[in-house]
């Protein structure tokens, strides 16, 4: 076929789906495709969206390679791998389905990471596939306005950079992050940054500049799980010298910077995380279960017991819940607490039983990095159910 006849092909078919694509009616747990089966879209239930923009494939010669200069042609590999183990590890954990967008070319045909003329060399074919792409996104985020009024973007990457770690982006340069609290809490950069929404509105009140590296940050969230991040607590900013990604197009046009209540961060994960299936596996799991909690603690207080919802706002419960037993175990200096009720009680025990702590109840994480070395008994109070014990390792 002649390349002008492909491209009119291409234009009519992609064409018709993307005007359409936001106002299709999606079933939670489906998978959809464009017209061309180039975009794959895994509709979901839960106030979270994960972008797939590099980790594609395919590449047809119906569409020319891209052409400009100092523009990167890498896919990131193992990305879409690593996003459907995400959702069977999300369903597993809640019998609920996150919305999943993974673009399937790969990136030396497309970029789904830049602006409109960057991303496609101003050809109609790939423009149209390039806003099929941004459509699902606008799509999964419809949805989760309309059942949770505000939630998560997470825009998945992979780099291969010296230090192993992941890399957050919040469209704030390593040197903005090198600046003080006092200055991340300015209206200057707080009004730049791609989680504007939460930093203005979460459920514990916490300033912008914790809610980057803080003790209750995604970064310390999943680097307390053993997965090395900066920004966080442990390690709060790229040194001099250190290479960092900062957030691209997809962080700026799909979180909160310019408007909206869905905030969003660029992770760049390290080959380690990625490459190995086990350990592909492994990371998936926990970062379930990091997203889960980071959207209880200061999106939707009480999310853990009911982490979905049915379009039109009517919440139902999960399958299981999220978190039988108090996680991680073995634990370092964070410990989540079971989410199967809130607390009205905490009593931490040694195992001679021995009374350490007599705590109110609370749905935040408990900071047990006091503690010596060893095996602990949990007691959880509820207003609704028996009392819960539980034992766990301080390593």
């Amino acid at each position: 076929m002649h390349y002008a006849t492909v491209l009119f092909t291409t234009c009519l078919l992609s064409l018709g789906f993307a005007t359409a694509a936001v106002a299709q009616p999606y079933v939670a747990g489906e998978v959809y495709h464009d017209a061309a089966r180039a975009i794959e879209y895994h509709a979901g239930d839960a106030p979270v969206v994960l972008s797939v923009p590099h980790g594609g494939a395919l590449a047809p010669d119906s569409l020319p390679d891209r052409d400009c200069e100092g523009c990167s042609y890498l896919r990131d590999s193992y990305t879409q791998e690593l996003a459907r183990e995400f959702i069977l590890a999300y369903r597993a954990r809640t019998g609920c389905s996150p919305h999943v967008v993974i673009n399937l070319l790969h990136r030396r045909k497309l970029d789904m990471n830049r602006d409109l003329a960057e991303a496609t060399d101003s050809l109609a074919a790939k423009e149209l596939l390039w806003r099929a792409y941004h459509a699902f996104v606008d799509s999964a985020k419809a949805a989760i306005l309309r059942g949770y009024g505000r939630g998560l973007c997470l825009d998945l990457h992979g780099h291969g950079h010296e230090k192993q770690r992941i890399e957050l982006g919040y469209l704030l340069s390593a040197s903005s992050l090198r600046k003080s609290d006092s200055v991340l809490n300015t209206s200057t950069y707080h009004a730049y940054s791609a989680i504007r929404a939460l930093a203005g509105n979460n459920h514990f009140g916490l300033t912008h500049a914790e809610l980057l590296r803080g003790p209750y940050s995604f970064g310390t969230l999943l680097a307390t799980a053993g997965y090395p991040a900066v920004p966080s607590m442990q390690d709060p900013f790229p040194l001099e010298g250190d290479e960092y990604y900062d957030g691209g197009y997809n962080t700026a046009a799909h979180g909160s910077r310019m408007q909206g209540s869905i905030d969003a961060i660029q992770m760049e994960l390290y080959s380690a995380i990625r490459f190995n299936a086990a350990q592909r596996r492994a990371f998936a799991d926990s970062l379930a279960g990091i997203v889960l909690r980071f959207i209880d603690m200061h999106y939707h207080p009480g999310f853990l017991a009911t982490p979905c919802v049915v379009l039109g706002g009517e919440r139902i419960a999960a399958a299981r819940p999220c978190y039988a037993r108090p996680w991680p175990n073995p634990a370092d200096a964070w410990l989540w607490l079971p989410a199967s009720s809130t607390p009205r009680r905490l009593r931490l025990y040694t195992l001679l039983g021995t009374l350490l702590r007599d705590l109110d109840g609370t749905a935040a994480p408990l900071y047990i990095g006091d503690l010596a070395p060893g095996m602990y008994l949990l007691l959880v109070e509820t207003r609704d159910a028996p009392p819960q014990r539980h034992t766990f390792l301080k390593r």
